[in-house]
């Protein structure tokens, strides 16, 4: 039953992923990981009323969470390159990029060890352990706006942190998570 239920919506859930996204691995991961979920939480999931709503919906979400982390990833990457391509031309500047690099890393540690006991928790889960919100959500038992909440004001509390400190570097990354 399970299989078929797969056969029937595959095809459908591919086509709309693809709308959202051009990358068809991405897609094809997210369908496989959906009904992977549905196989590993099938003793537990209430029967639904209109199954290829359900599906529909739960890959949605999944493909957006998927998306945006991949644009954060991007978007990182692309800082790093532009740096990167700046600072490397000699081993003396390559040298003082990793230097200006560990003093970012360090201040933004000294930063977060700042923040209230549970933002500094979320925020390890999120970008240091790399959990997504639903299972930061699992793992700490919190709601799902909570898990929001607490992130984006962990993070605003860096940036203004960062900010009185004049470090214009940290201050881009911030920029990026928000």
């Amino acid at each position: 039953m399970f299989l078929s239920l797969y056969n029937k919506f595959y095809h459908s859930l591919l086509f709309m992923g693809l709308k959202k996204s051009k990358d068809s691995e991405l897609v094809k991961d997210c369908i496989q990981q959906l009904f992977l979920q549905l196989w590993e939480k099938r003793e537990t999931i209430q029967p639904a009323r209109d199954v290829k709503a359900y599906l529909v919906i739960s890959f949605l979400r999944r493909l957006s969470l998927d998306i945006r982390k991949g644009y954060h990833i991007d978007q990182y990457d692309e800082y790093n390159k532009s740096h990167d391509e700046i600072l490397s031309d000699t081993p003396e500047e390559y040298l003082i990029h990793k230097h200006d690099q560990a003093n970012i890393s360090a201040t933004l540690k000294s930063l977060i060890s700042t923040l209230p006991e549970r933002q500094k928790e979320l925020i390890v889960l999120r970008f240091y352990e790399g959990l997504s919100y639903e299972e930061i959500v699992t793992r700490t038992g919190l709601t799902q706006r909570t898990v929001y909440n607490k992130i984006y004001e962990a993070l605003k509390k860096l940036k203004l942190s960062a900010e009185t400190i004049q470090q214009s570097e940290l201050i881009s990354f911030l920029f990026l998570t928000l």
